[in-house]
């Protein structure tokens, strides 16, 4: 996949802006807090609605504005020329269109899997460092580009939580006013809650047993991959394990069906406990992912080179089997992360995505490119540069020159 041109209206410290992008590797050059981040924000915004940075819409719009717009022009590999539009305002009231070349698309789930996209950034450390639930939207996030259906599984699965839990309080409730006011207490409506519970508890069970399974086969996957990407960057010095974690007792290799039983299972097990807390313990939404590096779990005893070599390797597998299973090479988003790496790491990554198209960003050419020791102008000089501009445009490195939400396209002197 290519981008070939990128809008941007109200978008974060953009008033209005037009991209027009060359394919191969783009470069935007500039100082902190003029702009280049909110680039790459924006196209990784067009694979799945929503941002890298932030959850919530409101932190996307330009300062002194009530909403903001953001269009992508890409090319798939089959040479066929799509666009995707997000908009969202918040008067006179708040709502978020989404378009796909120029029809709206009823739901987020019409949007993932039209556009492929992978970033790694610096925050992408906190993958290992923090809780599960990142390393939970990780895989589910990979899963859904390939697999539309999964993203719609994920949404179900929360409906269905939701409503279990509900159930669950008030059944708690029921309990605990039978024992405090036994003449409000109706058991005819506690039984029909427990008929209920049994219900919602089937459908949640077999939309995890799904979600578990479908998680295991691609843990496996980018274990495989990431644990060979490491062993190249570390120069074989280094050894991953990717382990998945899902609810006790369950073995996520058999098949739905089995997995499903177990799950029921289980669930009968704990009901009484579920009832008491007023939520359900168990289940695909605590699931983990257990990364050790060397015998030492990663994210107590790894290093900060150990756990940034880490994510370099998930976000290399990720790449690879978006590509693998959709036969669209995704576009890559590095956000200031060379100078953060070292050269063996630096020049391993820059050899991995040669014919996928990239965007990086850096404050300084010399992080990516040391070799480079020309300046940039927004001026061409014809006796340097022996070719006109569309010709320049089609070269495999294109730079521009980000400041203040302002983007110009650069030429190498």
């Amino acid at each position: 996949m290519k981008v070939k041109k990128l809008k941007l209206k109200n978008f974060r410290n953009y008033e209005e802006e037009t991209i027009e992008i060359a394919s191969g590797t783009n470069v935007f050059v500039g100082k902190n807090a003029q702009g280049k981040t909110n680039i790459l924000e924006a196209i990784y915004l067009c694979t799945c609605a929503r941002s890298h940075r932030t959850g919530r819409d409101s932190d996307l719009i330009r300062d002194g504005s009530d909403n903001y717009q953001v269009e992508i022009n890409f090319e798939s590999d089959k040479d066929l020329s799509e666009t995707i539009k997000i908009e969202y305002k918040t008067k006179p009231q708040v709502e978020r269109n989404i378009y796909y070349c120029g029809f709206k698309q009823d739901r987020i789930s019409d949007l993932i899997g039209l556009f492929h996209a992978v970033i790694f950034a610096p925050e992408d450390v906190m993958l290992i460092k923090e809780g599960p639930a990142g390393r939970r939207r990780f895989i589910d996030l990979l899963i859904s580009q390939i697999k539309p259906v999964y993203f719609k599984s994920l949404q179900l699965y929360q409906q269905y939580l939701k409503q279990r839990n509900n159930l669950l309080k008030t059944l708690r409730d029921m309990h605990f006013e039978k024992k405090t006011n036994s003449v409000l207490f109706d058991p005819d409506i506690y039984e029909f809650n427990l008929l209920q519970l049994t219900i919602w508890t089937e459908q949640l069970a077999e939309m995890a047993a799904y979600i578990i399974s479908t998680r295991n086969q691609y843990v496996l996957k980018i274990g495989q991959i990431a644990s060979e990407a490491l062993a190249k960057i570390s120069e074989g010095k280094e050894k991953l394990i990717i382990n998945y974690k899902t609810v006790p007792g369950i073995n996520p290799n058999h098949d739905n069906k089995q997995i499903f039983q177990n799950l029921i299972k289980r669930y009968e097990r704990q009901q009484e406990d579920d009832i008491q807390r007023g939520n359900t313990e168990s289940g695909s939404h605590r699931d983990d992912l257990e990364l050790i590096v060397d015998g030492n779990l990663l994210k107590d005893r790894g290093s900060q080179g150990q756990q940034r070599s880490a994510v370099l390797a998930l976000k290399l597998a990720e790449l690879e089997i978006i590509e693998e299973e959709t036969n669209e090479k995704p576009v890559l988003l590095l956000d200031d992360v060379m100078s953060e790496l070292d050269e063996n790491r630096r020049k391993h990554l820059l050899s991995a995505f040669e014919e996928n198209q990239v965007f990086i960003t850096c404050t300084d050419l010399a992080q990516i490119y040391p070799e480079y020791k020309g300046q940039l102008s927004d001026q061409e000089i014809k006796d340097k540069i022996k070719t006109d501009k569309n010709e320049l445009n089609r070269s495999y490195i294109n730079f521009f020159r980000v400041e203040q939400g302002s983007v110009k396209q650069q030429f190498l002197l």
